[in-house]
């Protein structure tokens, strides 16, 4: 079988996904921030060099190089994550939150990966570049259904919708949902949290 790239924006399910493709019995790489740094290079050849050795990948560096990706292995298949707008950037600050802070290193390299200003970015404009990369994605695939497919979790999607898409047999055990937040909200310091609403704001 072809490679598969779980290509939906971080907090849409992504470690849930590369859960499946585990279970499912594939030679799988998940996130590598160690190579985030290349995305701001012309050289891709340490991305593409990882590629070449795994079936399946989710989250960072592969989300923001389907293009690159389809074009280096035809005949992959992707998969992208989603969930609803609002869900998702509260899941996304409730990150920030339990992180307890912020370096420099780290807002670089979400520059580099989002395409904004770290640390200086709006709700909206996140908002903004959450939806943009979605509808990218499903236009650049429009006319190639059978090598999109696109799931929400939170909507019910699961092991039946995967499977198809995979021609695999659906796992006798149930579906995971990992790395689900915890929000504590008592228990954030006051900084983080007013950073937070002047984030938010």
């Amino acid at each position: 079988m072809s490679k598969v790239f779980g290509i939906g924006w971080a907090k849409t399910g992504t470690s849930t996904l590369g859960k499946c493709f585990e279970i499912l019995g594939f030679d799988h790489q998940s996130q590598n921030l160690g190579l985030a740094k290349d995305l701001a290079k012309p050289d891709l050849s340490r991305i593409m060099a990882l590629a070449q050795e795994k079936e399946t990948f989710e989250d960072w560096p592969w989300i923001i190089l389907y293009k690159e990706l389809d074009q280096a292995f035809p005949g992959s298949r992707f998969i992208l994550t989603q969930r609803e707008p609002d869900q998702w950037i509260r899941s996304y600050k409730n990150m920030l939150a339990n992180q307890g802070g912020e370096s420099e290193e780290l807002n670089e390299i979400r520059r580099i990966l989002y395409g904004l200003p770290f640390p200086q970015v709006s709700r909206e404009a996140m908002i903004q570049r959450y939806r943009r990369h979605n509808d990218e994605v499903t236009d650049y695939f429009r006319d190639r259904s059978d090598s999109l497919l696109v799931v929400n979790w939170g909507k019910g999607d699961g092991w039946k919708e995967l499977c198809e898409f995979l021609d695999k047999p659906i796992p006798a055990q149930p579906f995971p949902h990992t790395n689900k937040g915890k929000y504590y909200r008592k228990t954030i310091s006051s900084r983080v949290q007013n950073k937070l609403r002047a984030w938010l704001k």
